[in-house]
């Protein structure tokens, strides 16, 4: 999930993006902001469907389990899913997302602002009188404070890299002095953005919590501490935040908008408990939520899900996240379009979504279903080892040959390992698993040197360009481009791509760079990510959010 939207030399820290959301959480957070980052899985596709039958109760307290603190709040630093969703709380960007994720509405911003000068400015106009809970103004230059803030590289954000196609902004990283020339207040609720070249991705680095208004005067006072003593203009507020034992959102009683204030009074989240116990707490009632960085563990998986006891507290939601093999090009013998062919007929995609009990869809391609740019006429490749086997015998292997499979060890990717190795078995190639801890197989990813391995890739935010830009353009390798794939006709396609304004034409495009990105086989796609939640049913208003997971406001209690 990082940096799609500029090309990788211009990316400052952003360059080094490999690590999803999700995965982000597992290995220190926000303590990898300045570092290497790389691919394991996060954001999502979205839930339909609303809960919450009985009457709403007016206010009251939802208690919430989670087995460790968010690594930050501050919006500058953190990037995994489970701070998202708080700081989406906490703090107001310019606009937001729809409940789809599909489109932007306005948030501090009165309307969500039309390209001008052929997409090189967009002027903001910012709700008057929003007041951070501190007493500040949530102004236009608390929005340019921010992201200025964003890209200074003394604050190590690991999302600067959004917004260097401001004018100015890559000067100002080299030089932080005095302002950024492109970000301009033009009055206390207008500020205006002058872009170097027109990004269709440009409003949605307005939406993630990095374009957050913060205020001046509580981050100098904080400091690095802010990260532990946010102070927003959102729905709600921090009330209390005890590290391995309790975080406590209170409304936000001076909030400006009554049609998105919070309809809880608190939520509550009580640290230090595994999801196994979270979850037997919302079975008990002493619990209403447990967060396990959105999925059910695999040892209570099937005794939740397939128990109808439990069929109303459970949700799942298809997710914008890949899991793929990827087969390192340069390297023998995936040198060879033939092998790489059949390693698409060798594996058993079924299988391993059966192993890591559905949490999975087939995937068919690279962007998944809910990603715009999505191609349906794509057809799925079925698992058929005697087809592998004759590719493998055109290629000169009907001998069969030795892999390095390397993958991490977290969660159920050893289940995944297994079913690889047994597959490519069948077929006459023999795997060596090197199963490492995920902060090892992080390091190891960058050097290029892997031959062939698993990860997974999933949204910043809903656009194809967060797919295909990083994980294809030969400006990634070996950072995010695992398989090494380079093509000067694609690196051109997918760089039009980026700055092209009309949207069926552009995604158009991303189809026509998407096959021709699959004809030359660098990845297996194996399946598209399922998250899945447990929540109990006198919770209103949740749903699966495609960017924010959780969406706290939206929240309430039934009797």
């Amino acid at each position: 999930m990082i940096a799609g939207n500029i090309p990788a030399k211009d990316r400052g820290v952003l360059e080094t993006r490999s690590v999803t959301r999700r995965d982000f959480l597992k290995i220190g957070g926000a303590g990898l902001a300045g570092a290497a980052l790389l691919g394991v899985a996060g954001c999502g596709g979205g839930s339909k469907n609303q809960q919450g039958g009985g009457k709403p109760i007016k206010g009251g307290t939802l208690q919430a389990t989670s087995q460790q603190d968010p690594p930050s709040l501050d919006p500058a630093l953190a990037y995994d899913g489970y701070s998202w969703a708080l700081i989406h709380g906490l703090f107001v960007t310019p606009i937001t997302y729809t409940r789809t994720g599909e489109g932007f509405v306005p948030w501090a911003a009165k309307s969500v602002p039309k390209p001008e000068n052929g997409g090189l400015k967009y002027v903001f106009d910012i709700h008057p009188g929003i007041k951070f809970t501190n007493g500040e103004s949530a102004d236009a230059a608390a929005f340019k404070y921010q992201i200025e803030r964003v890209l200074n590289p003394k604050t190590k954000s690991p999302l600067a890299g959004f917004y260097t196609n401001i004018v100015g902004a890559k000067k100002y990283r080299s030089n932080p002095k005095g302002s950024v020339k492109g970000i301009k207040v033009l009055s206390p609720t207008k500020i205006q953005f002058d872009l170097e070249k027109p990004d269709q991705i440009f409003l949605q680095t307005m939406c993630i919590p990095s374009a957050s208004a913060v205020p001046k005067k509580a981050v100098e006072k904080y400091g690095q501490d802010f990260a532990s003593h946010p102070v927003g203009a959102g729905p709600f507020k921090l009330e209390q935040w005890k590290r391995g034992s309790k975080l406590i959102l209170a409304k936000n009683k001076n909030y400006f908008d009554k049609n998105t204030a919070a309809r809880l009074d608190r939520l509550v989240y009580t640290i230090g408990f595994d999801p196994h116990t979270g979850i037997l707490r919302v079975e008990q009632g002493t619990a209403d939520y447990v967060y396990a960085n959105n999925t059910i563990p695999s040892g209570d998986f099937n005794a939740v899900v397939n128990n109808p006891k439990w069929k109303s507290y459970v949700h799942h939601a298809t997710l914008n996240e890949l899991g793929y093999v990827y087969m390192n090009m340069k390297m023998k013998p995936f040198d060879s379009p033939k092998v790489r062919e059949a390693m698409q007929y060798a594996i058993d995609k079924g299988r391993i979504i059966q192993v890591i009990n559905g949490t999975g869809t087939v995937a068919n391609q690279i962007l998944p279903p809910h990603m715009p740019g999505y191609d349906r006429s794509i057809k799925n490749i079925p698992y058929d080892p005697g087809k592998a086997r004759s590719l493998l015998k055109e290629a000169g292997y009907k001998n069969g040959f030795t892999l390095d499979y390397w993958n991490s060890n977290d969660d159920d990717r050893p289940k995944i390992d297994q079913v690889i190795q047994q597959n490519l078995s069948d077929v006459g190639v023999k795997v060596n698993i090197h199963s490492v801890s995920l902060a090892s197989y992080v390091s190891r990813m960058p050097t290029g040197k892997i031959q062939i391995g698993f990860s997974t890739w999933s949204e910043d935010f809903p656009d194809p360009s967060d797919f295909l830009n990083i994980l294809f353009n030969s400006d990634q390798i070996p950072t995010n481009n695992q398989p090494q794939y380079s093509n000067p006709k694609v690196d051109k396609e997918l760089n039009r791509a980026q700055y092209m304004l009309d949207r069926k034409k552009r995604l158009a495009l991303y189809q026509k760079i998407q096959k021709q990105i699959l004809s030359a086989h660098p990845i297996v796609p194996l399946y598209f990510g399922v998250e899945y939640d447990f929540i109990s049913p006198k919770v209103g208003g949740f749903y699966i959010h495609p960017v924010w997971h959780q969406v706290y406001a939206d929240w309430y209690l039934t009797g």
